[in-house]
């Protein structure tokens, strides 16, 4: 499986931000994905995630990066810490989104950014992941502290990427390997192809992933 070969993730980010001599943070970073682009592009970056297995993994193939085990919800930076503090579709994995963005808000410097990439509930690869484990009320909840939060909002965009399967096959056992303890279910798969339909049979099968990128000011800071 191929994600985002044509790098559109990184392309809207720079797109809204100047990450050049930044210091920034990456909030759920898994296990580097994105963070490898990140790195060779701004001034110092600290990546953090809560699972220790993803920044084993993300340290063992990123040197220059500065890995951490560790929440949104509870950062352990300093005040006014980061030029601009990103969330990579992580936010929804918060139990308490409002707090993680607070904290956010307290480690951003004085004209700092703050960056949300956070998938769309209709987009055909979250309605794939949707089979087996639904975040449509989480992805909403984020969406609802974004709207409350202490931030003005910059710039919204909706874009796409692509997953790139070799075929139906890879498809199926990519989804139950990553996301299901259960050997593949007949039932799942049917739901899988009806709802790709004609293109399930595709060489590749190219599955469209649907994000919204927010870029977002302090409310506060932003009148000093």
């Amino acid at each position: 499986m191929e994600l985002d070969k044509e790098k559109i993730e990184i392309g809207m980010i720079e797109r809204f931000v100047d990450l050049k001599g930044s210091r920034v943070l990456e909030v759920g970073c898994g296990d580097g994905r994105l963070t490898v682009l990140l790195a060779g592009k701004s001034g110092e970056l600290v990546a953090i995630d809560p699972d220790d297995a993803c920044i084993v993994e993300a340290r063992r193939n990123i040197k220059s990066v500065d890995f951490r085990v560790g929440s949104g919800e509870a950062m352990e930076f300093e005040d006014g810490s980061f030029d601009l503090v990103m969330f990579t579709m992580s936010l929804h994995h918060h139990t308490d989104c409002a707090l993680a963005l607070r904290e956010a808000h307290r480690t951003l410097g004085k004209d700092g950014r703050l960056v949300l990439l956070e998938p769309a509930v209709d987009g055909e690869i979250q309605r794939l992941y949707h089979l087996f484990v639904d975040e449509t009320q989480a992805i909403e909840k984020a969406l609802g502290a974004i709207d409350a939060s202490d931030f003005d909002l910059e710039q919204h965009e909706t874009f796409y990427k692509n997953w790139v399967f070799r075929d139906k096959e890879e498809l199926y056992s990519y989804h139950f390997e990553n996301y299901s303890s259960a050997d593949c279910d007949a039932g799942i798969i049917d739901s899988m192809s009806e709802l790709l339909g004609e293109k399930i049979n595709d060489k590749p099968v190219i599955v469209k992933d649907r994000i919204k990128i927010f870029v977002m000011r302090e409310k506060d800071k932003k009148k000093d």
